[in-house]
């Protein structure tokens, strides 16, 4: 019963506290006990510490939104994913963060990117879709830029060059100016 709440969630990655909540218990000691349990029978798994999973096939994204927040995904992540750069960054899952750290978990490498709060809270270009948030592909480039000033895209024919402008708005203004010479060029 227990395991058929979790899986109604329609979420593939869980907090302790979210386990707590999904089934209806507030005694700390008790949710514990329960989640101990159920690791002992087999069905969860702590991935990292205080994140459990009910199977294999957990979306990566999710981790990574609940590796650390406030984060979304980003850079190359979504750049690779949406066609614009063109190296295979499958192995590494890469997101914005206020701070900047490395995970390495199940075989795969989270890398948290610090950018500024004003920034990274601004929900301009941001997607949150079922259990994840993640950055439209004009929020990648705008991120890209802004860590490293000039990156070189692969293909910037599927973009919105008015989101990609608008974006600026909440980046220094060498962003801008770059986010200019990429849309006067295309």
């Amino acid at each position: 019963m227990n395991l058929a709440r979790l899986f109604s969630s329609k979420k593939t990655v869980f907090k302790l506290e979210e386990i707590g909540e999904i089934l209806n218990i507030n005694n700390k000691n008790y949710l514990r006990v329960l989640v101990n349990r159920m690791k002992k029978r087999g069905e969860i798994k702590m991935i990292y510490k205080g994140l459990y999973v009910l199977n294999e096939d957990y979306d990566e994204w999710e981790l990574a939104n609940k590796i650390k927040s406030p984060s979304y995904v980003s850079f190359q992540t979504v750049l690779f994913k949406n066609g614009v750069i063109y190296q295979d960054f499958s192995s590494v899952i890469t997101a914005a963060s206020n701070n900047s750290y490395i995970y390495k978990i199940d075989g795969k490498t989270y890398r948290y990117h610090k950018i500024k709060d004003e920034i990274l809270t601004n929900p301009l270009g941001i997607v949150v879709e079922k259990q994840k948030t993640y950055a439209s592909k004009e929020r990648a480039i705008t991120d890209m830029i802004y860590l490293y000033q000039r990156f070189n895209f692969d293909n910037l024919n599927q973009i919105n060059k008015k989101l990609l402008l608008k974006l600026t708005e909440i980046y220094p203004p060498y962003v801008k100016n770059e986010v200019k010479k990429i849309c006067s060029t295309k």
